[in-house]
């Protein structure tokens, strides 16, 4: 062995080493981050809605209560009485004052959060050409051959003030087993808003007027309602994620979209599937996912539209995969109507 060999195998084993004694040293609390095996929705059925920290917290805690009546699979339990916990990620539960809190509870999760919101606005004067009465009036014939008065328009530049509002909602989520004790779904979502009022956009057609200018606890609500289809979105389908099973069949565009979803991307995998129908109108495999992708959100409008999503997978393939699906969803409409 050369010199020039015996240096190369001492950087090799001293980078090594290096790197053992790093993940040696990583400390308990992040490898406690990495999701358990057993860690799972799968078995949650009740969720204890918490009021959410921040001091929007019980404006987004309220749309996710309101959000998860509509989903079939998951029934809320409002606790508003109760703090949001610190945050938390994919660890064992082990504050013995919280648990005490939560013993008689009839669920078998309890979600919670933390809150941030930004909103600000900003003040400008566009010149915008707007059309306005001189005063004078010349005589001309309506519709009906009628010798009338109208006005003389002329056009003018005139200031124009707006205001364009910006704001964002975030949330830092947790939904804690209770029978397990193990966090079984955490993460973070947001929300933005940027909209203009007034200005240029005062007299376009579809123009925000300044007088449509909202109110700042307008604007965070109607984000906390966005954020919170966003998020039961996000929990319903990790739930059922392993319930329901995709169809990997079709070309390469469907299998792309089916490992997208498997990792919790569903937004992304819907636009892979819709993208293969647009290619491939009669794709079976893609129209039951897409099927798959409604069915997991858990409203009546979802599930009717997965019915219709199911049919067409059915119709442009015979599967037993597509009818069971077909008889799932029947299944779950007439439940919902018997309810």
């Amino acid at each position: 062995m050369d010199d020039k060999e015996r240096t190369t195998r001492l950087w090799v084993a001293l980078f090594l080493l290096a790197v053992a004694t790093w993940v040696g040293c990583i400390p308990t609390r992040v490898l406690s981050r990495i999701k358990p095996a057993q860690v799972s929705l799968e078995s949650i059925r009740t969720i204890a809605v918490m009021r959410f920290d921040g001091s929007y917290g019980e404006m987004l805690s309220r749309r996710v209560y309101n959000r998860l009546v509509e989903v079939q699979h998951l029934n809320p339990k409002d606790t508003p009485q109760l703090r949001a916990l610190a945050k938390r990620s994919y660890d064992k539960l082990e504050d013995t004052e919280f648990l005490s809190a939560l013993e008689d509870f009839e669920a078998d999760a309890v979600m919670t959060g933390h809150v941030t919101a930004d909103l600000h606005d900003m003040h400008g004067t566009d010149q915008v050409q707007v059309t306005e009465g001189t005063g004078h009036y010349k005589k001309e014939k309506n519709v009906y051959g009628q010798w009338i008065d109208v006005e003389i328009k002329r056009t003018v530049v005139r200031p124009v003030p707006y205001i364009i509002r910006q704001a964002s909602l975030d949330t830092e989520y947790s939904v804690f087993d209770l029978k397990t004790k193990w966090v079984v779904a955490t993460g973070m979502l947001k929300q933005t808003y940027d909209e203009k009022f007034g200005g240029d956009k005062e007299c376009g057609p579809l123009g925000h007027k300044l007088s449509d200018l909202p109110t700042p606890d307008g604007t965070v609500d109607e984000l906390a309602a966005r954020l919170a289809t966003k998020l039961v979105a996000k929990i319903s389908r990790m739930k059922l994620a392993r319930m329901i099973k995709l169809d990997k069949g079709g070309n390469t565009m469907v299998k792309q979209g089916v490992e997208l979803a498997k990792a919790g991307a569903w937004e992304e995998a819907v636009e892979i599937w819709q993208q293969a129908i647009h290619d491939e109108p009669d794709n079976a495999a893609a129209y039951y996912n897409l099927g798959v992708a409604r069915e997991s959100l858990g409203d009546m409008k979802s599930l009717r539209m997965a019915g219709e999503l199911y049919k067409k997978a059915t119709s442009h393939g015979d599967k037993k995969l597509y009818r069971k699906a077909m008889a799932r969803i029947q299944r779950a409409i007439r439940q919902s109507h018997n309810d």
